[in-house]
């Protein structure tokens, strides 16, 4: 079936810096905002809505969840029938979740809109990669992925402070609202200008070439040690706030402010793989994985000396080794994939945010302090990347397949 999807006033320019850059990112931006909105409204909640402490730590893993599950469907979608029309009915199914989760009056309306909202808004996380893979390769590919990365690292920043602040002055329900306004925004921005960047003409791959992607060896080994990698950072965005007030007795205000801005060095971790665009992925990885491994160091000394420079420096040191791997994991598979860029985004996509969700499910149930739980789930899934990116053979078995006489 030819992909006939397009845009004549979207279709200009498709090649120029804002398409490479500024425009893929504000579409990949819904994701973050949704989950760092529920990071920055944890400490509001307690005394505003009708949720008990792990009702609010769910509505970040729910919609986590729901991020991960939705990739493989928008990602199968984009190959099949084209960017903008997944793209479109991505945003239009995370708006409905967005009004709903705005408006509910119960733990269980408000959970299950967040995790519509979330499958939804998977669509943000697959297709604009998709179509960075559809103009870009190699290492201009790597150096647009850490660009498009930054919008991780930018909207924490401002969206936990924000959020906070909304729900603390007015009402819960406002920052909810703040997202369905950006959604509007980001639809008619997608509808306008959004092109087509699968090839016309193209033919679309059966929806068999799932199992011939997430056969590839290569392709496993890094999805599984990105999403063990960046899991963490749920947890942190699940239980961090409860966890580090509990540890160091500051307000809400104050760690939501120090949790968006140690986040910048997610930042500088992209600036480093766009600065070393030309290194190989395993190096760049090797050294995002170092880093995160001395953030955990630095996490299990937080125990001893509960202080909130330590837990700042731990979560920077940490964001900067996820902003390392991050682009790099997602250039590494998306590269030498051109007609099945968007499965195999949605197979590391799905990796990443379903792992996530359970393992922050995962820290935020255990009968333990937050603290505790946060340190020692982080730490034993950090590890676990490590050894997967050890010991795992990086050889592709659809290759060895296919070198045999």
């Amino acid at each position: 079936m030819p992909l006939n999807s397009n845009s004549n006033a979207a279709s200009v320019g498709v090649n120029g810096w804002v398409y490479g850059a500024g425009f893929f990112a504000l579409l990949a931006a819904l994701a973050p905002f949704g989950v760092n909105l529920a990071v920055g409204l944890s400490p509001v909640f307690p005394g505003n809505v009708f949720m008990d402490a792990d009702a609010r730590a769910a509505t970040v893993a729910l919609f986590v969840l729901g991020l991960g599950l939705g990739q493989p469907l928008m990602g199968g979608a984009a190959d099949h029938w084209g960017r903008r029309p997944a793209m479109m009915a991505g945003l239009l199914l995370g708006l409905l979740g967005a009004i709903a989760a705005a408006f509910s009056n119960s733990d269980t309306q408000l959970l299950w809109a967040r995790f519509i909202s979330g499958f939804g808004f998977s669509a943000c996380m697959v297709i604009p990669r998709v179509c960075l893979r559809d103009l870009h390769q190699g290492a201009l590919l790597q150096r647009n992925m850490a660009t498009l990365s930054n919008v991780f690292a930018v909207t924490p920043v401002i969206t936990q402070p924000l959020a906070w602040a909304l729900g603390h002055w007015f009402h819960w329900r406002v920052p909810l609202l703040a997202l369905v306004v950006l959604v509007v925004v980001v639809i008619f921005v997608s509808w306008r200008w959004q092109p087509e960047t699968r090839s016309a003409g193209t033919l679309a791959p059966k929806w068999g070439v799932w199992m011939e992607v997430a056969k590839d060896a290569l392709i496993l080994r890094t999805c599984l040690t990105f999403a063990c990698a960046n899991a963490p950072f749920f947890v942190v965005a699940a239980i961090g706030p409860a966890a580090i007030k509990q540890s160091t007795g500051v307000s809400g205000g104050v760690i939501a402010a120090i949790l968006g801005i140690t986040y910048l060095g997610f930042a500088v971790g992209n600036y480093w793989v766009r600065k070393n665009a030309s290194w190989s992925s395993n190096r760049l990885i090797n050294q995002g994985l170092c880093s995160i491994g001395v953030s955990m160091l630095l996490f299990v000394c937080t125990l001893g000396w509960p202080n909130l420079w330590l837990w700042s420096l731990a979560l920077a040191v940490y964001a900067v080794g996820q902003g390392i791997v991050f682009p790099t994991g997602f250039s590494l598979v998306l590269e030498g994939r051109a007609l099945q860029a968007g499965v195999a985004s949605a197979i590391i996509g799905t990796c990443h945010m379903s792992i996530g969700g359970l393992v922050a499910w995962l820290a935020g149930s255990m009968p333990w302090p937050q603290d505790i739980s946060l340190v020692g789930v982080s730490s034993v899934v950090s590890g676990l990347a490590v050894v997967i990116w050890m010991r795992m053979k990086p050889v592709s078995l659809i290759q060895t397949s296919t070198s045999k006489p």
